[in-house]
């Protein structure tokens, strides 16, 4: 009863944790994290293309998550930046509690603003601030489900099974931990969008990222100790709803390009000229050419 009598506590939104000391810095105008291996900013901005990308998901795969929810009294996104998916899950599962934490609320005041001024999260939601590479600030067996979603551009591979095992300490027995990202950037023939594509892969690579994590998901979950594995996976930009997906996938990168330009251009990647002509070239090539993209869920049931 302690996490249900906690959430009536609770205000609308938002809890704090222990507070999560950042140096935040600006390049090329956009708010940035400083000492950290994510590659993308951190404003407003970034939070409408994250939102963007969740609805691709969706529309690519059907649903929210690949695990078969019954009847969950207690959800966990992690590291769940403008809230989105968190949202939709309480909407989904009205009786269910459903906890996000990121450490940064920024991409959070973007959606709630999105919302418009009567906008709010549905109340069986909270948010709170907790950084994912730490201990998460929950007792043993709190939740029924677990999940994180693209947290490849921030968790350096030698920390995915902290964050993995983390995700399994804080689920109750019976219970599940999905994961989901992609086995790699999509795909183009679009030289443009191909070469700023290389760049991103070497620049997570210098940052000690993994740069397909689809292909490590599940066996991170079997060294956490999961058992009943399993994967399913999906090519985003194919079948019958091709264009309307690589129309949104299109979106995502460009803006994504964009975002990464400034990075580029400091570590002499390119010369801003470069990035604007590469960033031109993806507009005008990728809606003729096409794009693609694997993405994976795994999940695994806590024993």
């Amino acid at each position: 009863m302690r996490l249900f009598s906690w959430f009536r506590r609770m205000p609308q939104t938002e809890e704090k944790a222990a507070p999560v000391p950042r140096r935040w810095g600006f390049l090329g105008g956009r708010r940035v994290l400083i000492e950290s291996p994510y590659v993308l900013p951190k404003d407003e901005a970034e939070g409408g293309r994250l939102d963007l990308q969740h609805h691709l998901l969706k529309v690519a795969f059907g649903r929210n998550y690949a695990t078969r929810l019954r009847t969950p009294r207690a959800i966990l996104d992690v590291a769940c930046g403008t809230g989105v998916w968190a949202r939709e899950m309480a909407k989904e599962f009205p009786r269910a509690q459903v906890i996000g934490f990121d450490f940064d609320r920024t991409p959070l005041e973007a959606s709630l603003k999105v919302l418009g001024p009567g906008g709010q999260f549905p109340p069986n939601f909270q948010f709170i601030e907790a950084d994912a590479l730490k201990r998460f600030p929950f007792e043993d067996a709190t939740f029924d489900f677990a999940f994180a979603r693209l947290i490849a551009p921030f968790v350096p591979a030698a920390q995915w099974p902290h964050v993995v095992g983390e995700m399994r300490r804080v689920t109750r027995p019976s219970g599940y931990v999905e994961v989901g990202d992609s086995g790699g950037l999509p795909v183009s023939p679009s030289p443009s969008f191909t070469a700023l594509a290389n760049a991103m892969t070497r620049l997570m690579q210098g940052r000690g990222l993994y740069t397909d994590p689809a292909r490590y998901l599940a066996e991170l979950l079997r060294r956490a100790g999961l058992i009943h594995v399993k994967e399913r996976t999906v090519q985003i930009g194919v079948g019958r709803e091709a264009v309307r997906q690589q129309r949104m996938l299109a979106a995502d990168m460009l803006s994504a390009g964009k975002a990464m330009a400034p990075a580029f251009v400091k570590l002499g990647l390119f010369t801003q000229a470069e990035c604007d002509a590469l960033i031109a070239g993806m507009r005008e090539e990728l809606p003729r050419m096409g794009i693609t993209w694997s993405f994976t869920w795994a999940y695994g049931m806590v024993p």
